[in-house]
């Protein structure tokens, strides 16, 4: 333990995997929430600004490369943002939160947990939406697949059992006191 943990932490102790496991699809369903928003607003923004149809839209590379981007920016804001101040909605619900191993939870901090995280989630949708369409990706989606547990076997082998991306950003999901 850090000399820079509080009482509460040591006193609360370490998240249990059963639920950060249980917080996972309420993160899932607000991270789809806001991004569904933020995609809509992209499409708006770029039809009044070039003022291509929306079916023509879709098919043009530049328009989803940009899309994509505007995307990760919109999610990096948004756990950014609740990282830096200690927790997620989802962690909020569940009573837990992110603590630095040492310091201070830091934009740095949150954009390699961030980094490392996205490279094992986010290939894990595009994925399966191809194998849907192309039947030879399916290996591809079921190696996603695997790769997208990669931090969640880590577990196992790590010795305070954190996800593979805190262990690398140098933070770690506590127990949160309950709210009086």
């Amino acid at each position: 333990m850090s000399n820079t943990e509080t009482a509460v932490e040591k006193h609360l102790g370490n998240a249990t995997l059963g639920r950060r496991l249980l917080a996972l699809p309420y993160e899932i369903l607000l991270l789809v929430a806001l991004l569904l928003i933020a995609g809509g607003l992209f499409q708006g923004m770029v039809q009044l600004l070039t003022g291509i149809a929306p079916e023509q839209l879709s098919s043009l590379l530049w328009a989803r490369i940009l899309n994509g981007v505007w995307l990760l920016l919109v999610a990096f804001a948004y756990f950014g943002w609740s990282w830096t101040r200690g927790q997620t909605l989802a962690m909020l619900t569940w009573r837990m939160r992110i603590a630095p191993l040492a310091g201070e939870l830091s934009w740095r901090t949150a954009a390699i947990r961030f980094a490392v995280a996205s490279a094992f989630y986010v290939p894990l949708t595009p994925l399966w939406v191809l194998a849907l369409h192309q039947p030879h990706i399916k290996v591809w989606a079921w190696f996603g697949t695997v790769w997208f547990c990669v931090p969640w076997l880590y577990v196992w082998f790590d010795a305070d059992k954190q996800l593979l991306h805190d262990r690398i950003a140098g933070t770690r999901i506590v127990n949160s006191p309950k709210k009086k």
